[in-house]
C-alpha cells in the first residue's frame, strides 16, 4: 500500500491571520514602526501596510531614509482618515460615506491603495447631481481620477440647464466659465440657454465680474440667437448697452458674411437628451405618423417632424445621434379589414429636423424588437399575418446595409430587448405559430454570434419593455394573451446572481407601451391597459423603488416606438 497523503487547506487562514495581527496592533505588540499624523501616533506592522499600500512598501523597502526610522511623519492626511486606512489594511473593510469619501479618496491616492481609490470614485459617481457635479469634477482632476472626471464632466454637460442655477456654477472662476460655455458638448435647447447662463453667473457678483463679460461673450454663438432674443434680451441688457467692447463683438459677428465666420459660431450645441415617441395607434383604426419629444426640464411634450408613413407596432432606437423607425404595420383598405406589414426603415436627423429613408429589412413584419449594441443596430423577431420570427438582422450605418446574424432560439414578436455590458438580452414575446406568450429570456454575444438562455421571467408576456440601468435589467408591463391579463407588474434581473425579483408595480397596467431612460430614471410611455390606449407617462426611480406620473403626451399611443436621444 502506497504512502497516503492529504493536502489540508484552511479556507479561513488569511482572515484568521489578519484578525490576529489586528489584535496585536491594538495591543501594540510586535509592531515595528510608528506612523505619526500631526500629534497622533499609530503603532503598526510594516509587512501588513506594505501588503496594502505600494507607497508604504516602497518607503519601507527601497532604502529610503524612512526604511530605518522607527517613527515616520505622514503628511497630507488627517488623523481620522489615517485611522480608517490602517483599519482597512488589517481588515479589508471600510465604510464609505458622503462625509468621508473625499478624504478617503485623497488618502488612498496618497498611499496608492488602488482598489479603495476605485471604490471611492464609483461611490462619488453615484452621488452626482446638478448641485455637486462641478465640485466633484474639480476634485477628480486634482487627484487624477480620470473615470470620475469624465463621468462628472459628462454629467455636467448633460445636466447643464439644471446646473446653472446652483452655487457651484455661480461661484465658478471666469476662466472655468469660458471653458464650459465654449464647449460643443453642453446640452441646451437653444443658444439662448447659454446666454442666460452667462447672465446668471454675471449677476451673482456683478461688479467684480463685469470686466470679464466681453471675453465670455465671445463664447456665445450669436448667429444662432433669434432676432427677437437679440433685440429684447441681449441688446436691452444694461451691461451690453454700457460696454463698447461688447457692442463691437456683437456687431462684428452680426455684420460678417456667415461663410467667413468660424465654424464653431454657426454650429449648434449638443441637444439635451429627450424621449421621442413615434407612431403607434390611438384608436382601433387610427395609426399615427406624429412624433413627440419629451422635455424633462419643462415636463412638456412637443411635436416634432412626422414620419413619412403612419404606422404602429414600430421599433425605435438611436445610433450615433440618428433616430431610426423600423418596420411596423398599418391598416389598409376600407373598412380597415386588412393589415399591411412593413419592412420600411426611416431615420431622423434632429439637427435638420428631417426624416429620410434608409435600407429596408429583408422582409416585412411588425412588433420587431430594436436595440443598439456595440455601434450596430439590431432588429430581432417580429411577426406577420401567419407567423412569428426568430430572425435577427444587423444594420451597418456606414454601409447602409442590413445583414443576417444568428437567429434566436425561439420565435418572438413584441419581446422586450436591451443592451447590457455589450450583450443583447431579449425577453418574452408572442409566438403566433403556437399561440403562446413566452417567459424565456435569451442573451446574445455579438463577438461570438451565439445565443444562450438565461433565467426566465416570473410572468410570461409580450408587449413588454426591457431596460438596463446600472447593474440590473428591468422588465416592465406587458400582456398575457392566454389569461387576457394586462400587467402593471415589473421585475428586474441581476446578471450576477441570475435571478429575477419583483419591484414596485406601475401606477397603470400597460402593454405595447414604450420606455426609455433619462437621468437614470425609467420613463414608460403610453400603451394599452385592456380598455383604453393611453397618453399617460410615468417614471420609476430605481433608488427609491417608486413610480410617479409626469406630463401626458399630446396623443394616446399604443405600439409606439420610443427612444432617447
Amino acid at each position: 500500500m502506497g504512502v497516503q497523503r492529504k493536502i489540508f487547506r484552511n479556507d479561513h487562514f488569511a482572515e484568521e491571520s489578519f484578525q490576529t495581527m489586528n489584535e496585536l496592533r491594538k495591543e501594540q505588540k510586535l509592531c515595528d514602526v510608528v506612523l505619526k499624523v500631526n500629534k497622533r501616533e499609530f503603532h503598526v506592522h510594516k509587512i501588513v501596510l506594505a501588503a496594502t499600500s505600494p507607497y508604504l512598501k516602497a518607503m519601507f523597502t527601497n532604502g529610503m531614509l524612512e526604511s530605518v526610522q522607527k517613527v515616520i511623519d505622514i503628511h497630507g492626511l488627517d488623523e481620522k482618515t489615517m485611522e480608517l486606512l490602517i483599519d482597512f489594511s488589517y481588515t479589508g473593510t471600510l465604510e464609505i460615506t458622503q462625509e468621508n469619501v473625499q478624504q478617503i479618496l485623497a488618502g488612498s491616492s496618497l498611499l496608492s491603495i488602488e482598489r479603495l481609490r476605485t471604490a471611492c470614485s464609483r461611490f462619488l459617481q453615484k452621488q452626482l447631481d446638478s448641485m455637486n457635479c462641478i465640485g466633484i469634477k474639480e476634485f477628480a482632476t486634482v487627484y487624477s481620477c480620470k473615470d470620475l472626471e469624465e463621468t462628472a464632466t459628462q454629467y455636467l454637460y448633460q445636466h447643464f440647464l439644471a446646473t446653472i442655477n446652483h452655487d457651484e456654477f455661480l461661484q465658478m472662476k471666469y476662466d472655468q466659465v469660458i471653458n464650459l460655455l465654449s464647449s460643443d458638448r453642453i446640452q441646451v435647447r437653444s443658444e439662448e440657454d447659454v446666454y442666460n447662463a452667462l447672465e446668471n453667473w454675471l449677476y451673482y457678483d456683478f461688479d467684480k465680474r463685469l470686466p470679464f463679460v466681453p471675453e465670455i461673450l465671445r463664447c456665445i454663438r450669436v448667429p444662432l440667437l433669434s432676432l427677437e432674443f437679440l433685440q429684447y434680451k441681449v441688446f436691452a441688457a444694461s451691461f451690453i448697452k454700457s460696454d463698447t467692447k461688447c457692442q463691437l463683438i456683437l456687431a462684428r459677428v452680426m455684420n460678417e458674411n456667415p461663410e467667413k465666420l468660424p465654424d464653431y459660431l454657426c454650429t449648434p450645441r449638443a441637444l439635451p437628451q429627450s424621449i421621442y415617441a413615434i407612431g403607434g395607434r390611438n384608436s382601433m383604426y387610427c395609426q399615427l405618423s406624429t412624433v413627440e419629444r419629451y422635455d424633462i426640464y419643462l415636463d412638456q411634450w412637443h411635436e416634432e417632424c412626422s414620419l413619412s408613413i403612419a404606422r404602429t407596432a414600430v421599433g425605435a432606437a438611436v445610433l450615433n445621434g440618428i433616430l431610426y423607425a423600423v418596420a411596423g404595420e398599418r391598416a389598409v383598405n376600407e373598412p380597415h379589414d386588412d393589415t399591411l406589414y412593413l419592412q420600411y426603415v426611416e431615420a431622423y436627423n434632429p439637427i435638420l429636423h428631417q426624416w429620410f429613408a434608409v435600407s429596408e429589412l429583408s422582409m416585412p413584419r411588425s412588433f420587431v424588437s430594436v436595440v443598439v449594441c456595440n455601434g450596430k443596430l439590431y432588429a430581432l423577431g417580429g411577426e406577420d399575418r401567419t407567423s412569428s420570427y426568430d430572425i435577427v438582422e444587423c444594420y451597418s450605418q456606414v454601409k447602409n446595409r442590413w445583414t443576417r446574424v444568428k437567429s434566436m432560439q425561439k420565435r418572438r414578436a413584441g419581446a422586450g430587448v436591451t443592451e447590457h455590458d455589450g450583450m443583447i438580452y431579449i425577453a418574452g414575446g408572442y409566438d403566433r405559430t403556437v399561440h403562446s406568450d413566452r417567459a424565456s429570456v435569451e442573451c446574445y454575444c455579438p463577438d461570438k454570434d451565439e445565443w444562450k438562455f438565461v433565467a426566465e421571467l416570473e410572468k410570461a408576456r409580450s408587449g413588454l419593455n426591457l431596460l438596463s440601468v446600472d447593474n440590473f435589467i428591468y422588465a416592465i408591463g406587458g400582456r398575457n394573451r392566454g389569461s387576457d391579463q394586462y400587467f402593471d407588474y415589473c421585475e428586474r434581473y441581476n446578471p450576477a446572481t441570475m435571478q429575477w425579483t419583483a419591484i414596485s408595480t406601475m401606477l397603470s397596467p400597460r402593454a405595447w407601451c414604450g420606455a426609455g431612460i433619462l437621468g437614470n430614471h425609467i420613463f414608460v410611455v403610453g400603451g394599452f391597459d385592456g380598455v383604453n390606449r393611453l397618453s399617460s407617462v410615468e417614471t420609476y426611480n430605481p433608488e427609491t423603488n417608486r413610480w410617479k406620473r409626469v406630463a401626458n403626451m399630446n396623443f394616446a399611443r399604443a405600439g409606439c416606438g420610443v427612444a432617447v436621444m
